[in-house]
């Protein structure tokens, strides 16, 4: 209930929702304050019908002292944290949370606004400092203004892009995920499928973070619905069906699951589930994304527009990827990630294959000199042993024939037992004359030793 940052503890700051007269008049005066301090200062686009806000997002970039300097010392950019502590005194903060270079502050709710009346349009005085006078209870209100400090002009741009028009990327990313494709806070990626079930991060090749090209991409108008809010849900959620990947699924059939109505294509893809769970959480606290799932999408399909086409998930996946090649020229670094990733697992399945196919019943000891032998020759091409891998143990991406690895295994492990075992005996038995000899000489020594430390002592 309004800005939910500071809690609702009893220290915690009253901060209420606002009325849009009230976030208008608060959006301008903040923006005035912070391009005292910035030269790029920027509110996304609010969702459509909106009655009230819970907090004012702000995103600034570039110094203003440092783009404009009056001084050598201007040039210089200052640290986040001494950044956010210029913020807060600009805005008058009474209370902050402070994350790296986001700051969620509590600010007092302007002195010249009515409290009983939140939309009567009053002007704002210049100053943000709020009074006890007119409140409704004890607590003295605040404004809870979320800041974020921007790398820079493009990050500014790409995070009002990613949080213009409210819910709208809940929607769009509801049909572009099934596909591989994946909107973030800092660009549009594709996923890589063989990796993305072990390793989200390392599964995700950046696309763009170029919004204009986001929305090319996706089929989207750019002109006309980038600069204001939508009139309506109605309208927003128009503007999302026109998205070149968009499509409803039946709720039963081939590709349907019978849980209810989905967004995208696909009804048993892995991941799915848990794709279902997020939406399910998504739709208790985003009232726009509930009307969206359990009313539109319902309407559509019984209207039967949008209707999934029965084309394989996996078909479509690689018909966007194919796309996203062409259009971003990504594909040798997704080829090569895969390939590395390919490799690395190929390895390791090798340990354990190496581990599985050596004879079991063999002496512990010799075994585990055995395993540790081959394993280097078959992973690290140790030739000291004598024994080489044929080169038909990988293919040309460096991933290892497991049946080639097999009958590798097979036909050298008694061969090379035998030399790895000779050759740990030998080393033992090095190691063993070394210490007799460093014991031979610590004692033949000790005399002497002694001596000479009896002669330092009575010299002294």
């Amino acid at each position: 209930m309004g800005g939910s940052a500071f809690g609702s503890g009893p220290n915690a700051p009253y901060t209420p929702r606002m009325a849009p007269a009230v976030y208008r008049q608060v959006r301008g005066l903040c923006h005035a304050a912070l391009r005292e301090l910035f030269v790029f200062v920027a509110t996304p686009i609010e969702g459509p019908e909106k009655r009230d806000h819970g907090d004012l997002d702000v995103l600034v970039a570039v110094e203003k002292r440092v783009a404009f300097p009056s001084t050598p010392d201007d040039v210089i950019p200052r640290p986040p944290h001494l950044l956010i502590e210029a913020i807060k005194k600009a805005l008058h903060a009474d209370h902050a949370i402070i994350t790296n270079t986001s700051a969620n502050l509590a600010i007092p709710w302007p002195e010249h606004l009515s409290h009983h009346d939140q939309t009567d349009g009053k002007a704002y005085g210049p100053d943000l400092h709020g009074t006890e006078e007119g409140k409704e209870s004890s607590r003295a209100r605040h404004i809870q203004v979320d800041v974020r400090i921007c790398s820079g002009l493009d990050q500014l741009c790409w995070g009002l892009f990613k949080h213009a028009h409210g819910d709208i990327w809940n929607l769009l990313g509801s049909t572009i995920r099934p596909l591989g494709l994946t909107v973030d806070e800092d660009a549009l990626w594709i996923r890589i499928p063989e990796i993305e079930k072990f390793d989200r991060k390392r599964a995700k090749v950046q696309l763009t973070n170029d919004p204009v090209e986001v929305i090319h991409f996706l089929g989207l108008a750019v002109e006309g619905y980038w600069s204001e809010p939508f009139a309506s849900v109605e309208e927003l959620f128009g503007y999302v069906t026109t998205c070149r990947l968009f499509w409803v699924q039946k709720e039963s059939g081939e590709h349907g699951n019978g849980n209810g109505p989905s967004v995208g294509v696909g009804g048993r893809e892995e991941g799915r589930e848990k794709l279902k769970s997020n939406d399910r959480r998504r739709m208790k606290g985003r009232p726009i994304y509930e009307r969206w799932i359990n009313k539109l999408i319902p309407q559509l399909q019984a209207e039967g527009r949008f209707v999934c086409p029965g084309t394989a998930l996996h078909d479509l996946r690689a018909t966007v990827r194919d796309e996203a090649f062409d259009r971003f020229l990504v594909e040798g670094e997704y080829r090569e990630r895969l390939r590395l990733w390919r490799v690395q697992k190929s390895e390791e399945g090798m340990k354990g294959l190496i581990k599985e196919q050596v004879p079991a019943d063999l002496d512990p000891p010799f075994r585990g000199c055995l395993v540790s032998a081959m394993k280097k020759v078959v992973l690290e091409n140790d030739q000291s042993f004598g024994i080489s891998p044929p080169a038909q143990l990988k293919d040309s991406d460096g991933v290892y024939n497991k049946t080639a690895v097999q009958d590798f295994i097979m036909q050298n492990w008694q061969q090379l037992g035998d030399l790895a075992w000779a050759n740990q005996l030998e080393k033992a038995r090095q190691n063993m004359r070394i210490k007799e000899l460093k014991e031979k000489s610590r004692s033949a020594d000790g005399p002497r030793a002694a001596a000479g430390t009896r002669y330092y002592i009575e010299g002294i």
